[in-house]
């Protein structure tokens, strides 16, 4: 390495450990150099080293989310933990596995898989995602409606502090109530208070069949609206999302032999997904109820598909953000009380942005909304496609700054929250992408001088600037 710092480094951690920046910045600030431990031990050295000499620490799983959260006030080193990548112990008979940070989510499963289990984490790209990441980041997947958020299942961690000591919270056993929930506290905190370095699960047995319904309906609000009756009912879905036509429009080809037959060819229409698994016999008739109640609930035709299509079908809706988000110029989440979240899609939908309203996907079971304004060249005029325009160039910083301040007041109006996972950098500089600081903001402030009082963990890149 050139740099001074990274010459420190080869020394501390041996030239095998430290690479060289080679996938950019983040949000604008380029580190000076990666450093990937070979272990916990090498975490703990690296940590130790730089809490003393004020070097600021960026935290990496997949990579899959590193723009999310705002600017960092400096990123000196990324700190990838991809080396931790082992089972450490797994018990089929109790239903708990531990495991280091680094794992990838799609590893994790197939490794338990054997075993008949599996633990309900979900992630995008989960190929790429670490369990370390999805703990860190905290969000729930298409699935959250039944299995809830990450720390749901999460029964034990292992933390590395800014100072490299050594911590733990929790166990490997699932009625575990020694001490503080830490769990939860490390949970969610975007690798700002230490840096998880194993955690165990409590894991949930594979259903023998799964299946998934594709409905289509005249209008997004039809589709919310009769998921919301669903998901209440009987044959209520593990998870239920509703989408508009430029959603399903721009991945068609990744849908487009399971979605022949539901009519999709007008631009108001919705598509929806309601997944399913259990027992054969179960499951079937549960979908055969779902979709009798959403074709008298104003479904225009409801699709049936089983097996590994359906599966398929659950990977597709996980990634859909990771697809859309690069093509649009402001990506939002919205967090509401499910039973707002037809009003709340509604209200959302009317928010313009160079004159293009936002793609939704929304889900009503667990009261998530997704906005996505698509960029100039993807907006419809009278003429067609606007050509040859480059919105994250040439947008105006007013217009966005007036859509973010108008969907986070619907969010408040309805009791919730809306964060912007993606937006123009010039846009994100002047606006915490978390929205108001809550009542609680001077507590995470105090717990943020206890865990890092050096501020060296993604500094400035969670809530208020912590």
């Amino acid at each position: 390495m050139e740099s001074s710092l990274g010459d420190s480094l080869v020394r501390l951690l041996g030239a095998n450990s430290v690479l060289p920046v080679v996938d950019g910045n983040v949000d604008g600030r380029t580190p000076q150099v990666v450093v990937r431990p070979r272990d916990r031990v090498q975490i703990s050295e690296f940590l130790s080293w730089a809490s003393s000499e004020k070097v600021s620490v960026l935290p990496r799983g997949g990579g899959t989310r590193m723009g999310l959260g705002n600017v960092p006030r400096s990123a000196d080193v990324v700190l990838d933990l991809s080396r931790l990548d082992r089972v450490v112990d797994y018990q089929p008979a109790d239903m708990t596995a531990t495991v280091e940070a680094g794992v990838t989510l799609a590893s994790l499963q197939e490794r338990l898989a054997p075993g008949g289990e599996f633990v309900p984490l979900e992630s995008a790209l989960p190929g790429r995602s670490t369990v370390g990441g999805t703990l860190s980041v905290g969000a729930g997947g298409p699935l959250a409606q039944a299995y809830g958020l990450p720390r749901e299942w999460l029964i034990g961690i292992s933390v590395l502090s800014p100072l490299g000591v050594a911590t733990k919270a929790g166990g490997k056993v699932v009625k575990n109530v020694t001490g503080y929930d830490l769990n939860k506290l490390y949970t969610g905190s975007l690798g700002t208070l230490g840096v998880i370095v194993e955690a165990s699960f409590k894991l949930l047995p594979i259903d023998p069949e799964s299946g998934a319904l594709l409905v289509s309906f005249p209008s997004l609000l039809d589709s919310v609206l009769a998921g919301r009756k669903l998901v209440r009912s009987p044959a209520g879905p593990l998870g239920y999302h509703g989408m508009t036509f430029g959603v399903f429009r721009r991945l068609q080809d990744s849908i487009q032999a399971a979605s022949q037959g539901l009519g999709l060819g007008d631009t108001d229409a919705a598509l929806s997904l309601a997944f399913y698994s259990g027992r054969a016999k179960a499951t079937g008739r549960r979908m055969g109820e779902a979709a009798a109640l959403l074709l008298s609930e104003g479904a225009t035709a409801v699709q049936r598909v089983e097996g590994p299509a359906a599966q398929g079908l659950l990977r597709w809706i996980g990634d859909v953000p990771s697809e859309i988000s690069p093509r649009s110029v402001l990506v939002m989440r919205l967090s509401v009380q499910p039973q707002s979240a037809a009003r709340a899609s509604v209200e959302c939908g009317e928010v313009t942005l160079s004159g293009g309203k936002p793609d939704q996907i929304a889900d009503p079971g667990f009261g998530a909304i997704r906005l996505f304004w698509p960029t100039p060249t993807d907006v419809p005029s009278a003429g067609g496609f606007v050509p040859g325009v480059r919105a994250a160039g040439l947008a105006q910083q007013q217009p966005i700054l007036d859509a973010i301040n108008r969907t986070q007041q619907v969010a408040k109006k309805y009791g919730g929250s809306a964060v912007v996972e993606h937006c123009p950098l010039h846009v994100k500089g002047q606006i915490d992408v978390w929205g108001d600081a809550p009542d609680s903001m001077a507590v995470m402030r105090r717990l943020k001088d206890k865990f890092d009082p050096g501020g060296m963990l993604n500094p400035g890149r969670f809530l208020g600037g912590i």
